[in-house]
């Protein structure tokens, strides 16, 4: 499907002549802009400086939030951004669902949302007259994670196709697991997981992937390790009968798991890192660290997913 003035929810509806023209693009604005210092150039016509994309983030967000921002900025784009439920009509008993309906009646060009799980909220949004992209909603997905994981994957690494991806910690809460699981497996690579079982994903897509009981073992299988944020916000009223000193006991990644991960290999983790707890310091100075580099390409795949969606004419440099 072409994703011009559709909607990008979930990483599933990506085609392969999706996934060329996105990176093809990310590409092009990465080297661009580091190039010139600018990529507002490449795009042609003036009608970008009249297109508005809004930001509706009803949890927490530092890199999504800020490379959207980002990306739009570089483009010549305008953002509104609603990040503060506190000071939203949220606060007076407006629900989400509400909120989506009366932004887009403001009728922006676009919309990103993140928030958490709310069933209503998720039927709203595919009713809206605008493109909406997925930000990360709830624990089922997070599509532009996984885009600029696999580009970070495809440029360090050579390619997606064959390599074997580890995804590391609190899988069962993850949307960006899940996201990556879609995007991944249907770009080659191969997907396995390393969790204590307080931690382990419960739904189908997950049932034949690969899991590993013990991280040292797993991290000698793979090319690529993905770790992942312990998310406390979604234990909440749960028994997990986890604590964190076990979980880091044994699967916090460390220089001793550092020692067994390939030579060319590469680590990931979508952020923020909780230091200690999933990755040590001194892994995170290691050189096979590619973690600031997924955020620096997020802004640039981004930057690719809002030209197409916005149907934004873009001219070779």
């Amino acid at each position: 499907m072409s994703l011009a003035g559709e909607s990008f929810l979930t990483s599933d509806q990506l085609t392969e002549r999706d996934l060329q023209l996105l990176f093809s693009r990310a590409k092009l604005f990465k080297t661009e802009f580091h190039h010139k210092r600018r990529i507002d150039h490449l795009l042609g016509g003036e009608e970008r400086n009249q297109k508005i994309v809004a930001l509706v983030f009803s949890e927490p967000s530092t890199r999504t939030r800020m490379s959207f921002q980002t990306a739009c900025a570089r483009l010549g784009i305008k953002t509104l951004t609603l990040d503060n439920p506190k000071i939203a009509s949220l606060s007076k008993g407006e629900t989400l669902e509400d909120t989506f309906r009366n932004i887009a009646a403001m009728e922006p060009d676009a919309m990103v949302v993140r928030y958490n799980t709310d069933l209503e909220a998720d039927a709203a949004i595919r009713k809206l007259a605008c493109p909406v992209i997925n930000g990360g909603i709830g624990t089922s997905e997070h599509p532009t994670q996984a885009l600029l994981d696999a580009y970070t994957i495809q440029e360090f690494r050579g390619q997606v196709k064959g390599e074997k991806v580890l995804i590391v910690g609190d899988v069962l809460h993850s949307r960006v697991a899940n996201s990556n699981l879609l995007l991944l497996t249907k770009m080659g690579a191969e997907i396995a997981y390393c969790a204590p079982k307080e931690f382990a994903p419960k739904n189908d897509t997950w049932k034949d992937v690969r899991h590993f009981d013990k991280l040292n073992e797993a991290v000698e299988w793979s090319t690529v390790v993905m770790g992942l944020r312990i998310q406390k916000e979604r234990h909440i009223d749960k028994d997990i009968g986890l604590s964190m000193a076990e979980y880091r006991e044994q699967f916090r990644f460390g220089g001793d798991q550092l020692a067994h991960l390939r030579k060319d290999g590469i680590l990931l983790h979508p952020g923020p890192v909780i230091r200690g707890i999933e990755f040590s310091s001194f892994v995170l100075n290691d050189k096979r660290c590619k973690i600031l580099d997924q955020v620096t390409n997020g802004v640039y795949v981004r930057a690719a997913l809002l030209s197409i969606i916005l149907d934004l004419e873009v001219q070779k440099a």
